[in-house]
């Protein structure tokens, strides 16, 4: 190589010195420079979304503490009286969920089971929030299968209330 290059006229050589900088310049910038720009604006556009659910959450655990040290008493809330397996099949059926729900069982005084098959996935979250919110009552187990049909899932939970 050294004896091709020495053999070429001096024109040549600095326009093949030339070009080969170049092509190493470009190379560098394509398989080094270019990706590791890429990966950090990435990166950083991860963290911010990562601060903003953090801050999010910090809102939401601050509403949280004052939501619960404001409920003292669960006079407006719970069962109304009724029972946990009445309060949970009137729930789901107001909430549209009625042709989804399949069973629910007593398991106990404090827990029933439910089964829903082909439910709104944003029905069955926002039946189980308003369980919550308004009934105090929770999921202690939740499984959910994905169906074929878009936005629809196969679930089976035990819901429990302290209530009694």
């Amino acid at each position: 190589m050294k004896e091709w290059l020495a053999n070429l006229a001096p024109r040549e050589r600095t326009m093949f010195i030339g070009g080969a900088i170049a092509l190493a310049l470009l190379l560098f910038y394509a398989m080094v420079w270019g990706p590791l720009a890429s990966g950090v604006k990435e990166l950083r556009a991860e963290v911010e979304s990562q601060r903003e659910t953090l801050r999010i959450m910090r809102k939401s655990a601050a509403e949280v503490k004052a939501l619960r040290a404001a409920g003292g008493g669960n006079s407006a809330r719970g069962l109304g009286g009724r029972s946990l397996l009445a309060v949970v099949d009137q729930s789901a059926r107001s909430t549209g969920l009625g042709s989804a729900l399949k069973r629910v069982e007593p398991e106990g005084k404090d827990d029933v089971r439910v089964r829903l098959e082909g439910a709104s996935f944003d029905a069955m979250i926002g039946w189980l929030s308003g369980l919550a919110t308004n009934s105090q009552i929770f999921a202690t187990s939740l499984s959910i299968e994905q169906t074929d049909a878009s936005g629809r899932v196969n679930v089976r939970l035990t819901l429990h209330t302290d209530n009694g």
